[in-house]
């Protein structure tokens, strides 16, 4: 544990989380390995009192990051000239727990937000540590999910500009090459070049900093379509089961203007209370670990 003169942690809730907040140390002074090991062992920290803006919030992402990911929704409004910063679903609905991006092979390691303007009331994001939501799944649902892979596919084909805004290119030999090391992907291209795809995947994937199953996917929250692998419907008894056994470990996190929040999105889910105030501002990134 770094010592408090440095940043001081309390609890972020009785059963998840962790809040670093500011004591001597600026936010990019903050001690990459310490905050690392941090974040392993709990999967959500919240940075709190360090007053960040888009370009602390910015370079908080690439200390702690090898690479970048540009969300698959390309209606988002971005924030930063790359549209690596972006504001989160302009919609003020709630939504439920998912796992962004897992519907696709490049699932990233990490999803931040940056809370730039809280909502008078609501509005609160939430989480989801997946490995105890696992653990309260009703045996039926649990057995199926361990049986049985998820496939997705996304309702639209991605066209060129979507292709190289996503995987970073729009050249077919290079999708294709790229596309070869993606285990349990499938695709083709139609005459346009518009690309359509599904991927399978586990409902229960291994958490991995602390290799346990977790209940980390975007079954409940995704425009993305969903089905078992062999083709068949998920039974409406899931979605109930999951939606409650997410609900019994969430926790709402009370935003303050500044706060930023690092999730592993590979553990633990994450999702929105309702809103109605227009003027809630949160920004979102998505990016691959470096630890």
């Amino acid at each position: 544990m770094p010592p408090v003169a440095q940043f001081s942690t309390s609890a972020l809730s009785p059963h998840h989380g962790l809040v670093v907040e500011k004591r001597d140390l600026p936010l990019e002074d903050l001690p990459h390995s310490d905050i690392s090991e941090l974040f392993k062992e709990h999967g959500t920290l919240m940075f709190r009192g360090f007053d960040a803006a888009a370009e602390d919030f910015r370079g908080l992402v690439q200390r702690f990051s090898s690479e970048l990911y540009f969300h698959q929704n390309p209606n988002r409004q971005t924030l930063s000239n790359d549209g690596a910063v972006l504001l989160v679903d302009a919609h003020r609905n709630p939504i439920p727990a998912h796992s962004e991006m897992s519907y696709c092979p490049l699932h990233p390691g990490l999803q931040w937000f940056l809370c730039v303007q809280p909502a008078v009331s609501g509005g609160e994001t939430t989480v989801y540590d997946g490995v105890q939501a696992g653990e309260r799944l009703a045996p039926e649902t649990r057995e199926l999910f361990e049986k049985q892979r998820l496939t997705w596919r996304l309702p639209f084909p991605t066209g060129p500009e979507h292709q190289e805004r996503v995987f970073g290119t729009r050249d077919r030999a290079e999708l294709e090459t790229m596309f070869a090391g993606y285990e349990g992907f499938e695709y083709d291209f139609d005459d346009a070049g518009n690309l359509n795809w599904t991927y399978s995947v586990s409902a229960l994937p291994r958490a991995p900093y602390l290799d346990a199953p977790t209940l980390c996917n975007s079954y409940l929250g995704s425009g993305a379509l969903v089905s078992f692998e062999d083709g068949s419907a998920i039974p409406q008894h899931c979605r109930w089961d999951a939606l409650d056994a997410t609900e019994q470990v969430a926790v709402d996190i009370q935003w303050q203007a500044g706060d930023i929040v690092m999730i592993d999105n590979k553990r633990v889910m994450h999702g929105r209370r309702g809103f109605e105030d227009p003027g809630r501002k949160v920004a979102a990134m998505l990016s691959k670990p470096n630890f």
